[in-house]
């Protein structure tokens, strides 16, 4: 079987001390990064092949063999490339989806989510090049706002949270998270809950600065309430504001590029909903999901504060392909107007796979993976 580039990565990041082991080898020594044994490639007597769990390779320093967890086990099991990664899939119990969902496992969605993108490349003539070749800080982008940005009180945030709100009990209830799933992610983005039980999906930036929260409704079975109107925190503030004060909205899941907990190199996911952010954050981990909060308000410039990461945008689906073609436009204007160190990728995951019933509906992700 061929496996997919993000399946070979995923176990290239195994670790190789671990994986020795489970060959069998007789590992010695006490670091943390590194182990030794009896090398199979001569006849050793003392152990000298060394195992190094950061380079995530071993190399014995007698006859000089080497190489990688793949070279070790293809050569200690004498088979081939494709072999050595079905066992390495089948003792780390590795899940891999192919090219075409085929499993109906929600476990399964890590590679679903990740392959089918489609790679936006605007014109050149559309690029705005700057002096340098690197792309810009996202502080020195110019967003000619036409109002001055008044952040909302910090203080508002460390009162509101909370995981009594509705949403937050209907996503265990309705089995999205567990528990500890749930309390991890409410953590993550800050959740707050009103005082009649609505949610609090606050907009923070990526300098901590708060914009907005939106609070919203939830039924028992995890979908929102339609019958009940979101409502904008700035604006049960609206006396307390500046009379010059105009909303500027940044991503939900902003704050998170400056966490300790998110690896620089992480991608970036964007889909429309909160709740699709919150819920997905626990299910594919891999990402560092953010929300636009609905198709309206995906705007390029929204995008801005994220030139030098990796973006994968994933969006809801109609019956027209109406939403997947906005989105696609305002990831190829923002590709326009800013210069990104990577292209911005769109997922078809929704558009070729979501059934006609599913379109008609207008699934998200998250309902798509939940149905499987």
């Amino acid at each position: 079987m061929k496996y997919n580039d993000l399946t070979i990565q995923k176990l290239r990041e195994l670790s190789i001390l671990e994986v020795a082991d489970k060959l069998g080898f007789q590992l010695k020594g006490l670091g943390d990064e590194g182990r030794r044994a009896l090398c199979p490639y001569h006849d050793d007597k003392h152990p000298s092949l060394h195992f190094s769990k950061k380079k995530g390779i071993f190399k014995c320093f007698v006859c000089g063999a080497k190489g990688d967890l793949f070279k070790l086990v293809m050569d200690n099991r004498n088979c081939s490339f494709p072999e050595a990664c079905e066992w390495l899939i089948n003792e780390f119990h590795i899940v891999v989806i192919p090219d075409a969902p085929a499993s109906k496992s929600v476990k399964s969605v890590s590679s679903v989510v990740e392959k089918k993108t489609f790679s936006v490349s605007p014109q050149p003539s559309a690029i705005i090049h700057h002096p340098s070749s690197i792309p810009p800080h996202p502080s020195d982008i110019i967003h000619h706002p036409s109002s001055i940005f008044h952040p909302l009180p910090s203080d508002l945030v460390s009162r509101s949270l909370s995981v009594d709100s509705q949403f937050c009990h209907s996503a265990v209830s309705a089995g999205y998270l567990s528990e500890v799933q749930l309390h991890h992610a409410a953590s993550r983005y800050r959740l707050g809950c009103s005082k009649d039980g609505g949610v609090i999906f606050w907009e923070i930036d990526d300098q901590q600065r708060v914009h907005t929260g939106k609070i919203m409704y939830y039924q028992s079975d995890c979908h929102r309430d339609k019958y009940h109107t979101p409502t904008w925190v700035h604006t049960l503030m609206k006396s307390q504001l500046p009379q010059n004060y105009e909303l500027q909205h940044c991503l939900f899941g902003l704050h998170l590029l400056t966490s300790d907990l998110i690896p620089q190199t992480s991608s970036i996911a964007i889909v429309e909903s909160e709740k699709t952010a919150v819920i997905m954050s626990e299910i594919v981990p891999d990402f560092v999901w953010m929300s636009c909060g609905g198709l309206q308000m995906f705007k390029p410039e929204l995008l801005a504060p994220l030139v030098n990461h990796k973006i994968v945008i994933f969006p809801d689906t109609d019956e027209t392909g109406d939403a997947y073609r906005q989105w696609r436009d305002v990831a190829t204007e923002a590709q326009r107007l800013y210069t990104f160190r990577y292209p911005l990728r769109i997922s078809r995951l929704l558009e070729d796979h979501a059934t006609p019933d599913q379109k008609a509906r207008k699934i998200d992700l998250v309902d798509y993976l939940f149905e499987q």
